[in-house]
């Protein structure tokens, strides 16, 4: 093993196809066809698929924000560089970076423990089994590194993909099913009711968030980085459009349409996914082995596409001395093992015992719940980099970045307000007191900056000195 700063350092191995499915992974495609996409078909109802396009367009907005951003900084890291460089410096970048990994450990946690949940209501698998499953999988493709996990992904994203799109054609040639408009429904959903399910339809294409931080291991990392962001985020809203359209017109093949609007109503309000009983109520017991691949492999995707961002986090900011350096150690795969096993322990061990405290539904409310507020203040803070990026002024024009100011600031004030927007519609109603395990790590976070500032400055004894060994 040898230290990244002096001798190895990351490789770029990483093409557009490995970065493309390892995000789509993210995103746990299944996993959030049944239960943000049952969401908004049960919110929005026919005009479903119109909140999902919305709520795509929205993402992809603040995905550009990435994928400008991208062009800029392309090593590893993602939003703590992001900070680093535009935001005031490395105290900035290590408020953010951490920010990131509160957010990326509870939010890949939540997927697993929410795919684990599914697979024991759907399929009466308890969650002990499919929940250890998953974990031993991610963690163990995890250490093996970048480039097997990214076959990995490649393998089992593309048959997800696959099985997705052959779903929901089977559902669209069912004999009398009801082809509809669904824009045509729109003037029959209340504004803010269709919004509310944007709200729901915004989290659906959210792995594009898990791609900036491998950038240092991708390949032509200011072109492929920016276009598997923006592929990916229209990749997984089509996807999730299809599959709630298909859906529907399964649903009105034997239902007219106030019982099914009355079916998605009680589906949901018991806590059951609409679209695994109309899915169910057609393919029977041939659903059952895709669901098993899919609930595993979600949980296996989401987790490990959120461990490599959070490691390769882990690692740029102990490669520029803001953490110890052993955890920019580098094996001879170039592989950043102990941050890479930190991560995926910690996930482990947060899964595993929130799951076992709370149950698997409590426990995949919570950590995606906790993880809100992170998340806010990591997008807010790369909306903020794009404009302060935007108004610097550089040398010569790289990559078209410096002829596209005018439309960086745009896009990165008009996803500032997306952001925000989505933030409160969020957080309405919400007991501050739920948020207090945030609030926690928060108040750490800041207190270790001012110490260590302190510190630096040798304001806290003549004799004392303080440096960073890296």
């Amino acid at each position: 093993m040898r230290n990244s700063v002096s001798e190895v350092g990351l490789r770029r191995v990483l093409g557009f196809w490995d970065v493309f499915f390892a995000s789509l992974g993210g995103q746990s495609p299944f996993l959030s066809d049944l239960t943000y996409a049952s969401a908004v078909l049960a919110i929005a109802g026919l005009a479903g698929p119109v909140a999902i396009i919305i709520g795509t367009l929205v993402a992809f907005i603040n995905g550009l924000v990435v994928a400008r951003l991208s062009k800029r900084v392309t090593e590893a890291g993602g939003y703590y560089k992001y900070a680093t460089k535009y935001l005031g410096g490395k105290p900035t970048g290590f408020f953010i970076g951490w920010n990131y990994l509160f957010y990326a450990i509870l939010y890949g946690a939540a997927y697993v423990i929410g795919a684990s949940y599914l697979a024991q209501w759907i399929l009466g698998i308890p969650w002990q089994v499919s929940l250890s499953i998953s974990l031993l999988v991610m963690t163990i493709l995890a250490y093996l590194g970048i480039r097997i996990s990214a076959k990995y992904a490649i393998f089992a994203g593309s048959l997800e993909m696959v099985a997705l799109v052959l779903i929901s054609v089977v559902l669209l040639l069912i004999p009398h099913g009801i082809f509809f408009n669904p824009f045509a429904y729109m003037s029959s959903v209340p504004l803010s009711t269709l919004m509310v399910a944007v709200v729901y339809a915004i989290a659906i294409p959210t792995g594009y968030g898990t791609i900036a931080p491998l950038s240092g291991e991708v390949k032509r990392a200011r072109e492929i980085v920016s276009r598997a962001v923006q592929a990916v985020i229209i990749t997984g809203g089509a996807l999730a459009a299809l599959a709630i359209y298909s859906t529907a017109v399964a649903g009105l093949s034997y239902m007219n349409i106030h019982e099914f609007i009355n079916f998605l109503s009680k589906a949901t309000s018991r806590g059951l996914s609409p679209v695994i009983i109309i899915l169910h109520h057609f393919l029977g017991v041939l659903l059952d082995p895709i669901v098993i691949f899919a609930m595993i492999n979600d949980g296996v995707l989401g987790s490990l596409a959120y461990v490599l961002a959070a490691s390769r986090t882990l690692y740029a900011m102990a490669d520029d001395g803001q953490l110890p350096s052993i955890l920019s150690l580098i094996n001879s795969k170039g592989n950043p093992v102990i941050s890479v096993l930190i991560s995926a322990l910690a996930l482990d061990a947060l899964a595993i015992t929130t799951t076992y405290l709370l149950g698997p539904f409590n426990a995949f409310l919570l950590l995606g719940f906790l993880s809100m507020l992170a998340n806010l203040i990591v997008h807010l803070s790369a909306n903020f980099a794009l404009f302060r990026a935007a108004t610097r002024k550089i040398k010569a024009v790289l990559y078209g970045v410096d002829t596209m100011r005018g439309l960086d600031k745009a896009v990165s004030i008009t996803a500032a307000l997306i952001t925000i927007f989505t933030a409160v519609e969020s957080v309405l109603g919400v007991n501050l007191v739920e948020l207090t395990p945030y609030f926690v790590v928060l108040a750490m976070v800041v207190i270790y900056l001012m110490v260590r500032s302190l510190l630096m400055r040798g304001l806290l004894g003549s004799g004392f000195r303080y440096r960073i060994v890296k």
